[in-house]
């Protein structure tokens, strides 16, 4: 199973510049472990205090999983146009998303599908897994794929999002966040794109959730 890693680190200032922790929130790659490679999801780097006066504490937040717990694979981008081809993508615990060295290959108009190019199983989209990728600019969610987690397209250049009309598809509140070309809407009561869907967060985001690895064998 998936498990999250949580560690403080004090970083000594510079005269008026305070330096940050190597990693950012969101950042998704690989990193080795006695000689196997394991998937990382930095949920969170934040700064904590000051321990003593030029000195500050930093926590960061990891959700980590082991080797056999993901697949490294591939899924087209711009079905059916000139510019079509594949992105290198993960899929752990049925939840994929793009490394942070290859979310700028994720250019143009993109389906999650429900099966990748090597049929691996997609159930869902990872927590970050299209963050920051300023060049997607359209999303559809194939069905079967029935929940989207927190930031997943945040931060995206994305203007337009496609639904499927099998299967109401779960999407965090936060999903969706600082994407400039999406118009704006109240999030828990506009229905600005087509197909079957439901935005929320906190507890109601996490009863969905439970509810959704129970029928659809969805691994958190």
């Amino acid at each position: 199973m998936s498990h999250i890693i949580t560690y403080t680190e004090e970083i000594e200032e510079h005269g008026f510049c305070q330096e940050r922790p190597t990693l950012n929130t969101g950042d998704k790659y690989l990193y080795e472990v006695n000689g196997k490679k394991r998937l990382r999801i930095v949920l969170s780097v934040h700064f904590d205090k000051y321990v003593w006066e030029d000195v500050a504490q930093w926590t960061t937040i990891i959700k980590e999983y082991f080797e056999e717990e993901y697949t490294l694979c591939t899924i087209p981008i711009n079905n059916g146009r000139p510019q079509q081809t594949e992105i290198p993508v993960f899929v752990a615990n049925g939840l994929a998303g793009v490394l942070s060295c290859n979310k700028d290959l994720v250019c143009g108009e993109l389906v999650i599908p429900s099966k990748t190019t090597g049929n691996v199983t997609i159930k869902g989209v990872a927590a970050f897994g299209f963050y920051d990728c300023q060049q997607l600019t359209k999303v559809t969610i194939s069905p079967m794929v029935v929940i989207v987690y927190g930031w997943a397209f945040a931060k995206s250049g994305i203007k337009d999002m496609v639904f499927n009309e099998e299967v109401a598809v779960m999407v965090h509140i936060t999903a969706l966040n600082d994407c400039d070309g999406l118009p704006k809407f109240d999030r828990l009561f506009d229905f600005p794109f087509s197909g079957k869907y439901l935005i929320h967060g906190g507890e109601i985001f996490k009863k969905w959730e439970e509810d959704l690895i129970r029928t659809h064998f969805l691994v958190p």
